[in-house]
């Protein structure tokens, strides 16, 4: 399998291992290839590059002073996890000309998914996630796979057009990626991201016990969005909650918050099952609440929210999103277990392990 396990957030490892997960439940055993995309390090400066300061004289090094230590330690919670869960190659690639020299004859089959795996604007070069790199005739598939944009650029449209037609089947997490690849003469399948496909009893057995004690309201707020942070603290107002943050930097958002700065893989789990309610602009926290039937405010995020409003239109929660603060009011009544279409959810699940029986070599 290839995927963006390497991206140190917590929606990025815990697909890696659903996945893993869901094929090794389909009889395939998984090994995940080591590659790590341009860009990607452990270091601040790594962390630093996609920000809108990195081209200001001298900030770059200022912000290594600042977050180096933060930057080792977050890179090390998701480095341990991976060791732990995930069934990596041990040799490392970094590059697509360094994926040409693997060991091919290996394995029975490819999948590349899901995440964002085809966003041409995070991954610079997505040949390597079109699994160019195989020779013809290799078994391939993609799993619940994102492009993220609308539509890819024209020249790099062609490029994906030409590398999918030799999948063996097609799977995409986002109605809009089903459509688009439709629109290309590309045969497709839609299906939920792997978390949501792995078993809600699975995921309990992976979470930690309560890390909090008592009833609190949890933040997992991943963009810089006053409307998520004014929604948070109002729904903390109208239920006499207070307020856990998951962040990944030790920046005081909210001050009056308690803050996990990076928790292990395990205690995020944990947080998500054990509020009573998630505001969040995050996929993944959302994906999870669904999963722990938690009550949640989900806030768009500026870009990519189109996942968001797939899986909340898929499962009837789009009443939990959150367009002003006056909205959360609604929210702050819904305590207890999250209502949601659970129905369609176990048969979403069905048909992920069906499709995927499919493309695993009997």
């Amino acid at each position: 399998m290839l995927t963006l396990h390497n991206v140190r957030n917590y929606g990025s490892v815990l697909q890696a291992f659903a996945t893993q997960e869901l094929l090794k439940e389909v009889g395939a055993r998984c090994t995940v290839i080591d590659f790590r995309r341009e860009g990607i390090g452990d270091d601040a400066a790594s962390y630093f590059a996609g920000s809108r300061y990195s081209n200001v004289p001298l900030a770059s090094q200022a912000y290594r002073v600042v977050r180096g230590r933060d930057a080792r330690r977050r890179s090390l919670v998701f480095r341990d996890f991976l060791a732990r869960r995930i069934n990596l190659t041990g040799r490392h690639y970094s590059s697509f000309e360094e994926l040409r020299h693997f060991p091919f004859d290996d394995y029975d089959a490819y999948c590349v998914g899901s995440d964002q795996v085809w966003n041409i604007e995070y991954n610079r070069d997505n040949r390597p996630f079109y699994l160019s790199f195989l020779p013809e005739g290799y078994p391939r598939f993609s799993f619940s796979s994102s492009i993220g944009l609308a539509r890819l650029p024209r020249g790099e449209e062609e490029r994906a057009r030409e590398a999918l037609s030799l999948f063996d089947g097609l799977s995409v997490r986002e109605v809009r990626a089903y459509e688009y690849l439709m629109s290309l003469g590309l045969r497709v399948d839609q299906h939920v991201d792997p978390t949501l496909a792995l078993s809600p009893e699975y995921w309990c057995r992976t979470a930690s016990p309560p890390v909090v004690a008592g009833s609190y309201v949890l933040v997992y707020q991943l963009n810089r969005n006053p409307l998520l942070v004014s929604a948070a603290a109002r729904l903390a107002r109208r239920t006499g909650l207070p307020v856990v943050r998951i962040d990944y930097w030790p920046t005081a958002r909210m001050p009056s918050a308690k803050s996990y700065i990076t928790p292990s893989v395990e205690d995020f789990l944990g947080l998500i099952r054990n509020a009573s309610f998630v505001v969040t602009d995050s996929f993944h926290g959302i994906a999870f609440s669904h999963i722990f039937e938690t009550q949640f405010a989900a806030v768009p995020p500026p870009r990519y929210s189109g996942r968001i409003m797939s899986v909340l239109n898929l499962l009837g929660t789009d009443r939990n999103l959150v367009l002003s603060v006056e909205q959360v009011d609604d929210i702050a009544l819904s305590w207890g277990v999250l209502s949601f279409d659970r129905e369609r959810l176990a048969y979403e699940r069905r048909r992920a392990l069906d499709y995927l029986r499919s493309q695993v070599p009997g």
